[in-house]
């Protein structure tokens, strides 16, 4: 063998990691068309010991030749495979817990911070139709999962806190629907703080009839709507990693928007001035109903519209 041959042979690159690339941007593109939800990264991070143990087959087999290569890759295949069989098995799928009810009055309170903070699952917030409570709704936990509640008034103000916690499993395919998950009302007749997090899942959040000044949303795997709220002046935050993340911008609402994406595509709205990543709608500058939203997503799509409604 020549010394050409030789280095060519040393240079041989396996066949795993591409493949584990291209099987990521399909994932990536049937989220964006819906095929898959959203909640399926959440298995591909649990199992990333896998991927480990691939790359260490890949180095290992797959780059001493072209049948060392395949050799490498059927392996993956199969340690994929088993992996898959073992969890569901194992784990098997999350179930709903009895529906736990949230009530909370805001015991003379006139203005609140209210944070958020479920792992996995859906949630869903909007305006209350009860004045007199700050929070109210329904809970359904997944099995596992403990949720811990505060409240306190320091003056005029209320913090109201809900988290949850625990080691829990729930559905990685499919859509959110399935009976577990926060569904939570908001008062609209004090001005609010609002900090959500969401590590797993769907948040539906419409703050329409809300009076939010400050808002920030940390965003892990899954699929966010967010509309904002139609008076007011607003600052908000929404970080995201992995999914797909839809910003609704009344059509009350002057905004000024700043994006920070990586592999993420973006929309902003038609008729907005671009200077950079910042997108600023014609009457921003002298607007008494304005918001100034700092959009941030590693992967996926972002999608901000003006709604067109009366």
């Amino acid at each position: 063998m020549s010394e050409i041959d030789e280095k060519r042979d040393h240079q041989r690159s396996g066949l795993v990691g591409p493949v584990i690339l291209i099987g990521l941007g399909v994932v990536l593109l049937l989220n964006n068309l819906g095929v898959l939800d959203w909640s399926v990264w959440d298995l591909i991070i649990r199992l990333w010991p896998v991927l480990l143990v691939a790359a260490g087959l890949d180095i290992l087999i797959g780059r001493r030749s072209t049948l060392g290569a395949l050799l490498s890759l059927v392996l993956t295949v199969i340690l994929v495979a088993g992996a898959l069989w073992l969890y569901a098995a194992g784990l098997s799928i999350g179930s709903a817990g009895p529906g736990q009810e949230i009530s909370q009055p805001l015991d003379g309170a006139t203005r609140a911070e209210v944070v958020l903070g479920p792992a996995v699952g859906s949630l869903h917030v909007e305006s209350l139709q009860e004045t007199d409570h700050l929070v109210a709704g329904l809970i359904h936990p997944v099995t596992g999962e403990r949720v811990s509640r505060d409240f306190e008034v320091a003056g005029d103000t209320a913090v109201f806190t809900l988290e949850s916690h625990g080691e829990f499993a729930g559905p990685f395919f499919g859509s959110h629907g399935g009976g577990w998950g926060w569904d939570l009302g908001l008062s609209p007749d004090v001005p609010l703080d609002l900090r959500i997090s969401l590590g797993v899942g769907r948040s539906d959040i419409d703050l329409t009839d809300l009076s939010v000044s400050d808002l920030e949303m940390d965003m892990g795997i899954g699929l966010t709507n967010l509309t904002l709220p139609d008076h007011g002046r607003l600052e908000a935050r929404v970080d995201g990693a992995i999914g797909n993340t839809v910003v609704v911008i009344p059509r009350e609402m002057e905004a000024r928007i700043q994006f920070d994406t990586g592999l993420a595509a973006r929309q902003a709205p038609q008729g907005y001035r671009q200077q950079d990543n910042v997108y600023t709608s014609p009457g921003y500058a002298g607007a008494d109903n304005r918001v100034d939203l700092y959009i941030s997503q590693a992967i996926g799509n972002v999608t901000v519209h003006q709604s067109r409604g009366q």
